[in-house]
């Protein structure tokens, strides 16, 4: 039930995830990308490593793969220094709740402004969502190999692979696919995160909804 409550706030954080990439409150392709690697530093999704890796690296980022396996906050801003990068290490870190997350979004906000800062914070639950998605899905694969997580749940792993694994495949054939892309313009990266939101937005509708309705009390998103 945690899960679906997860959803319903990712599901609201839609429209400005979708700002991230376009309006007054966008923020550059290149920092999106670094957030968005930011972010799988801390929880280590080889789907979301594939896609947002390669996305950085045609958005122009240096050294993708170094920010990629950053350990800290200051190992994270030595590759890209912007306050943005500081807020996206604590909210992975802490996968976006608690005083923490708060203060640092506090100075997030003193330092961009509060509608960019509203849209860096999106672009985290986005990517926190993706990546414990993606690892849950191999957690599940992991299971039929023999090798289940402790303290997971069976039922939870198969009904989560069966309605989130064929978006993963996509995600995984896509990242074959960008191996071989080139830089790409801004508006060209925009472009893809846009296509981006409204696809995972549209798996997202249901266990959103589901969330709304049922209201269940809010857990680490996606509960895996």
């Amino acid at each position: 039930m945690g899960c679906l409550a997860d959803h319903a706030v990712v599901l609201a954080s839609l429209p400005r995830i979708a700002g991230a990439y376009a309006g007054p409150h966008a923020v550059d392709p290149r920092l999106n990308e670094s957030v968005m690697v930011t972010v799988n530093s801390v929880n280590q999704c080889p789907y979301c490593e594939g896609l947002h890796g390669q996305l950085a690296r045609m958005a122009g980022v240096e050294a993708p793969e170094q920010l990629m396996r950053a350990g800290s906050e200051v190992e994270c801003r030595a590759l890209v220094d912007d306050p943005a990068i500081s807020f996206a290490r604590v909210f992975a870190e802490r996968d976006g709740r608690g005083e923490a997350v708060e203060r640092a979004f506090g100075d997030l906000v003193a330092a961009v402004g509060e509608g960019r800062a509203a849209s860096v914070r999106a672009l985290c639950w986005f990517l926190l969502w993706g990546s414990l998605g993606g690892n849950t899905v191999n957690a599940f694969l992991a299971r039929l190999r023999g090798r289940a997580k402790p303290g997971s749940s069976a039922l939870f792993e198969l009904v989560f692979f069966l309605y989130y694994g064929p978006l993963f495949l996509v995600i995984a054939l896509m990242n074959a696919g960008l191996r071989a892309a080139p830089r790409v313009p801004g508006w060209v990266s925009a472009g893809i995160g846009l296509t981006l939101t409204v696809v995972a937005g549209l798996w997202m509708v249901l266990p959103g909804v589901l969330g709304l309705v049922l209201r269940p009390r809010p857990r680490v998103l996606p509960a895996c």
